[in-house]
């Protein structure tokens, strides 16, 4: 090539104003050719003032992005860094590419590619953008050929911390505020399963639940505001989920939503979220705001009135579903019999007469009906009254046996009976009364005030029978009834008036003395009675 001669000083100014105009050349690159001089016409080597004139057909920007800078070379080293009097391209430009200084710098040349394509960066760097006679692949630093991202961008730590940074409003600007192309022609939904920026499949509960699970759902607010309700993304997770912690649908609160996934599944997925023991966990929300323990019932559940009434209505089958067939667990851990003595539901210690026979006498059996039926044969609980009781009067089996509640009344006393069968005995909240089968209060068994009833009983057993229930002195014991209201001695016998001897005699005279002998001994001198006949008589003639 023939070169035009040119003094040192014009060639050295020359040279730096040829670097500092590249980039103009650059920007005007488009239409510029048809003030290019011909391709046949030398270039000084000592260059004119046109040479850095970006107005100029002759500017060097133009002749360098046209012609590539293999011309430049020979005067300014095959590196370009400069040789002799000629200048390094780099004391104006930052790389042998031509660009000026900071270029590579996202904020410099992401612009200038924005606003005119790609197009502008192949003159220099090839159209295959790997080099060209710039030698500089952009693939150097982009992460390929049809994208502007630097390399690596493709890691959620890369782009993903950037977009959270700064939103999705970068992303527009190549991808289209749909994000579905725009001028990069590369749709965000490829990778990404709504403008969220969510990775494909997101959506379902096992991929951003188990991130939520993991980071908690502060990696939420960042994107989705403090509040969950869109922040820069715009989108809110209540069109999804009921509440801030997220995981919960719309709805979940009622017992029908979550009681019946838990009663299906198990509390295992709780505790993912509310901790191990249900209270808080990193959802900071306490299942005991509204539970009262890991069986999950209600708050104020273990209250009678509550699941009491419940099982009371619905029978137990509802139990079974948490706590297992046999009510010893089920899926919750939790036994009924830490609590109840059995499938039918009492609380512990029930069998005990003083637990449910104190509560019978002191409300009735109207209680005991929801559950065991009004007949007392099983009801909803399928437990009979009668496996434990001989009647509906609440007493247990083979208590009409005299020797069962004749012995407890002597023992305790008549005041047990009044709680169920009333104070005057007549039937009570038992409706049943004492007077069915007693002739008294005293409790003696109908008809014993006939001298056959407990003249006999006492004949054949003696008086001291009577001191049970009538004192050791007959003046009335626990029963407050004297034998002497109707008996004329200490030994309580025979009736009043009996020492007269127009009533006994008449006895004797109508019946014989063998009546006598039954309390007085066959000899007369006193048998079990221990009061001899011959204290008053003096033989065995009466």
């Amino acid at each position: 090539m023939r070169r035009f001669p040119a003094s040192p000083r014009v060639r050295r100014s020359a040279s730096c104003l040829w670097i500092v105009a590249i980039p103009a050349a650059l920007l005007l690159l488009s239409g510029c050719d048809d003030d290019a001089p011909p391709r046949q016409a030398p270039v000084a080597a000592a260059h004119d003032e046109a040479w850095t004139d970006p107005a100029s057909g002759a500017f060097h920007g133009r002749f360098v992005t046209r012609e590539g800078a293999d011309d430049c070379r020979t005067c300014h080293a095959d590196d370009l860094q400069g040789a002799g009097d000629a200048p390094a391209c780099s004391s104006c430009h930052t790389g042998a590419g031509g660009h000026p200084e900071g270029w590579v710098d996202a904020a410099a040349h992401g612009p200038v590619a924005l606003a005119n394509g790609s197009g502008l960066c192949t003159a220099c760097h090839g159209l295959d953008l790997r080099g060209g006679w710039a030698r500089v692949s952009c693939v150097g630093c982009h992460e390929n050929l049809a994208s502007n991202h630097p390399a690596g961008w493709g890691a959620p730590d890369a782009h993903g911390s950037a977009v959270i940074a700064d939103g999705g409003s970068a992303c527009a600007s190549c991808h289209g505020f749909d994000y579905r192309g725009g001028v990069a022609g590369v749709s965000c939904y490829a990778c990404h399963d709504g403008p969220g920026g969510h990775p494909l499949g997101w959506e379902e509960q096992v991929a951003h639940g188990t991130a939520a699970q993991g980071a908690a759902v502060a990696g939420c607010a960042v994107c989705h505001g403090a509040d969950f309700r869109g922040g820069w993304t715009s989108v809110s997770c209540y069109q999804c989920h009921g509440g801030p912690t997220g995981r919960h649908g719309d709805g979940y609160a009622e017992p029908g939503q979550h009681g019946a996934d838990v009663r299906a599944n198990g509390t295992s997925g709780c505790v993912n979220c509310h901790g191990a023991d249900l209270t808080g966990g990193r959802s900071g929300v306490s299942c005991s705001q509204c539970h009262d323990g890991p069986g999950g019932h209600p708050v104020g559940w273990s209250a009678e009135a509550q699941h009491g009434a419940a099982a009371t209505g619905q029978g137990l089958s509802g139990c079974t579903d948490c706590h297992g067939d046999d009510h010893l667990g089920g899926w919750t851990g939790v036994s009924c019999f830490q609590c109840h003595d059995g499938p039918g539901g009492h609380q512990v210690g029930w069998s005990a007469e003083a637990r449910h026979g104190a509560a019978a006498r002191s409300a009735g059996t109207v209680a005991c009906a929801p559950c065991h039926g009004a007949n007392s044969l099983g009801g909803t609980s399928g437990v009979s009254c009668f496996q434990c009781h001989d009647g509906p009067g609440g007493h247990p089996s083979n208590w009409a046996n005299a020797s069962q509640h004749g012995s407890a009344v002597e023992d305790g006393g008549a005041a047990a009976c009044s709680a169920c069968h009333g104070a005057d005995f007549r039937g009570g909240w038992s409706a049943t009364s004492c007077y069915e089968c007693h002739d008294g209060p005293g409790g003696h068994p109908v008809g014993w005030s006939h001298y056959t009833g407990h003249g006999r009983t006492a004949s054949l057993y003696g008086p001291a029978a009577c001191g049970a229930c009538h004192g050791a002195d007959y003046r009335g014991g626990w029963t407050s009834i004297t034998c002497y209201q109707c008996h004329v001695g200490p030994y309580a016998v025979h009736p009043l008036g009996w020492a007269d001897p127009d009533a006994h005699g008449s006895v004797a005279e109508d019946g014989g003395a063998a009546g006598c002998t039954e309390c007085h001994g066959a000899d007369f001198r006193g048998g079990g009675s221990g009061v001899s006949c011959w204290r008053c008589h003096d033989g065995p003639n009466p």
